[in-house]
Order: C-alpha cells, then structure tokens, then sequence
C-alpha cells in the first residue's frame, strides 16, 4: 500500500462525511451548512491535488479558487469546481463570524452547490475506487490522476 493511496481515499471518506453534514444542518436550517460544503469540496479537491503529487501550502487550505487551479486543465474535475469557488467565503470569517455592525451576514441558497458536489464525489469515488464506508486503513484501489479522455 502507498501513502498516496489512503491519503486519497481518506480525502474522500472525510468530504463524505462534511457533505452529509452540510446536508443535515441546511435541512435544519442551521447556517453552518455552508461551511461543511466548502469543506467538503475543499477535502475532495485535496484528494485530486494528492493524486497529481502536488503540494499545497496551508495558507491555501480554504481556497477552493487556489487548490482549484493546482489541477491541471487536463483533469475533468478542474472545470466542474469552477462554480463552486463561491463556497470559499463561507470557511472565512466572511459568514462565520457577526458584521461589524453586529449582524450576521445573509447567506446564499446553497442546495444546488451541495447537488454539485455531491456529483462530483461521487464520481471521484467511482474514478479512485474508494469503498466510502470502510476503514480508515482501506486505500483507494488507484491513484492515478483523472484525464479528459481523448476519443
């Protein structure tokens, strides 16, 4: 088994479980939605990142636009984050904190994003043959980058 291998799948495992908690708080109308969106897209870009060896520098952890950007035009998952580079505003202080006047920030209906990204790991999943639900010590079966394929 290779780092690079769980590093991925573990990427993966833990976008799934932002994801469903994004997806609980939105139905609960709780604002904190949001935030386990970007993290969820954040930590599936990750996975892509790591797939392509590249690093990423900590101040670029919640920069959806920056870690998008760090995959190469040749990967089909690139063009599919370009709209949700939105979600990026809602891991800052930006939504998570009170406006200087004391109110809260309004927020963005986010369901078609959290749709978005929902396709989007999924289809990551399928592409690095990660069992979702096992152990933190099952790999994903490949690592190797997704390519647009050329037919």
């Amino acid at each position: 088994m290779k780092a690079i291998d769980l590093h991925i799948a573990n990427h993966l495992r833990l976008a799934d479980e932002d994801l469903k908690a994004a997806q609980v708080l939105i139905k609960a109308g709780n604002r904190f939605g949001a935030y386990h969106a970007e993290q969820a897209a954040e930590k599936i870009l990750l996975a892509l990142i790591t797939s392509e060896q590249t690093h990423v520098k900590r101040k670029d952890a919640h920069r959806l636009d920056v870690l998008r950007d760090k995959l190469p035009d040749e990967n089909p998952f690139k063009a599919r984050f370009r709209s949700l580079v939105y979600l990026t505003a809602y891991a800052t202080t930006t939504f998570r904190h009170p406006e200087e006047g004391g109110r809260l920030p309004a927020q963005e209906e986010i369901d078609e994003g959290v749709a978005k990204i929902k396709s989007i790991l999924d289809d990551a999943v399928k592409h690095f043959g990660i069992d979702i639900d096992a152990s933190d010590n099952v790999p994903a079966k490949n690592s190797t980058p997704p390519r647009i394929s050329k037919k």
